[in-house]
């Protein structure tokens, strides 16, 4: 079977970021970003299933969302 690591995420990047600039959101899996979707200054997204297969790990593992500040 297949398993995944599942979030539901909205983003708004105010109008006011710096242009050529936005957010991008990311799922990681012991630190490795698995998915990630990106948002435009003055725009907003709403994400209701980003996922990450994570079909072929066993164990304990570590996971996270992270928000950064990038280049569009």
């Amino acid at each position: 079977g297949m398993d995944f690591v599942r979030a539901t995420l909205r983003l708004s990047v105010p109008a006011s970021t710096p242009s050529g600039l936005g957010w991008e959101a990311s799922l990681l899996v012991d630190g490795t970003k698995l998915a990630r979707m990106r948002a435009t200054p003055g725009h907003e997204r709403l994400v209701t299933d980003l996922a990450a297969n994570v079909s072929k790990l066993s164990g304990t593992h570590s996971v996270g969302v992270r928000l950064e500040l990038v280049s569009v």
